[in-house]
């Protein structure tokens, strides 16, 4: 998922400074747009589509980035940036999320950027999106899970992440090995997907957590959509809104 974003900053170093520290954080940017001033960033938005964030400075050569908001109707989260600390309240009086106080640190924009796109998912309905794709890739690999101790009556199989091929919501939850076996699991989806590396395990629907490799094909099935296919067969259909097949297609690219 790339983060469309508008940057509003009349300062060069400032400005070349959130754009290294954007090219190194853990999240993917699309900057759009660099405006400087109030009146160029009102006229902007006047006659442009809306950004998905923008980082903001509130001290411009023209004026007070607030009236940019005066100006126009900006419902798009924004994190303030600035090197006083007056303007908190009003800040947080607006759609900003963050308020960031220069110089502004890579940590800072990781932990602004988290709380982006947990409101992001709320406000799109995407639950099931909240915790995977840009606030996983913030954990090592070290803290993800690597065996799982399986229960099966009295009996307890131990098996390796590999051997996974997906978890399923069905009532309860369960696990089903590459072999075809399933097992009732003591975990939600939400609790898995932030124990499991995303690079290897994502979430194709609220109900179906999986293994990269377990997906057998990708079949269009109307335009911009997929229906997926796993091995061992999920007996459901698997049918991808147009966000997630896009999403899983710039996945394999």
């Amino acid at each position: 998922m790339k983060i469309k974003t508008v940057i509003i900053e009349d300062e060069i170093t400032a400005l070349q400074h959130l754009q290294k520290i954007l090219s190194q954080v853990s999240f993917d940017f699309d900057v759009i747009k660099v405006l400087s001033s109030v009146k160029t960033a009102t006229e902007w938005f006047q006659n442009n589509q809306k950004p998905d964030l923008i980082f903001m400075d509130i001290q411009l050569s023209d004026g007070i980035s607030f009236q940019i908001l005066e100006n126009v109707i900006i419902d798009t989260s924004i994190i303030f940036t600035t090197a006083y600390d007056q303007y908190a309240i009003k800040a947080f009086k607006t759609t900003g999320i963050d308020y960031l106080l220069k110089p502004i640190t890579k940590e800072d924009v990781n932990i602004s950027v988290s709380k982006f796109v947990e409101k992001f998912a709320i406000d799109n309905d995407s639950s099931f999106l909240k915790n995977i794709d840009l606030i996983n890739q913030l954990k090592t690999k070290e803290h993800y899970k690597k065996r799982f101790l399986l229960k099966d009556g009295k009996k307890y199989t131990p098996v390796n992440i590999e051997q996974i091929a997906y978890f399923y919501r069905d009532e309860s939850v369960f696990v089903k090995l590459k072999n075809g076996d399933s097992y009732i699991i003591d975990e939600s989806l939400e609790q898995l997907q932030k124990e499991l590396n995303p690079n290897h395990f994502i979430r194709l629907h609220r109900k179906l957590l999986t293994n990269i490799s377990a997906i057998k094909s990708l079949k269009n099935y109307k335009p911009g959509r997929f229906v997926v296919e796993l091995e061992p067969t999920y007996e459901d259909g698997i049918y991808l809104s147009q966000e997630r097949s896009r999403w899983l297609r710039n996945f394999y690219s």
